[in-house]
């Protein structure tokens, strides 16, 4: 009897918590501090894109999680319209803005979180 009691307790459980989760997700856009021209000597000048972390640590509390991140890169042309500037090959891309995507479980609406958007 105990374990007709336990196996039917089990299958409550196990079918009872089988809905998938819903999530709603953000996508976050961090620029460079510095923008530099894409043509001539600052065209290879190395740029630094970092978040904030007040304003992670913010969207953690929010109960926000990041999913991932990645870097958009463009195209510099070091020495567009001088020949003496380049001796070689050299690397002609450097990133453009850093994407970050975070998620949550959503609780809402669906017709209201499309509202909003």
């Amino acid at each position: 009897m105990k374990h007709i009691a336990l196996l039917i307790a089990l299958a409550i459980l196990f079918f009872g918590c089988s809905s998938e989760p819903k999530w709603e997700y953000k996508v976050i856009k961090v620029y460079p501090a510095n923008s530099y021209d894409r043509t001539g000597a600052d065209a290879l000048r190395y740029q630094t894109i970092a978040p904030s972390e007040a304003e992670l640590t913010k969207l953690g509390y929010k109960g926000w999680e990041l999913v991932t991140s990645y870097l958009e890169m463009e195209t510099s042309y070091p020495n567009f319209g001088n020949e003496d500037y380049h001796t070689g090959i050299k690397t002609n891309v450097r990133p453009q803005l850093l994407v970050l995507l975070f998620k949550r479980p959503w609780t809402g609406e669906f017709d209201k979180v499309v509202e909003e958007n």
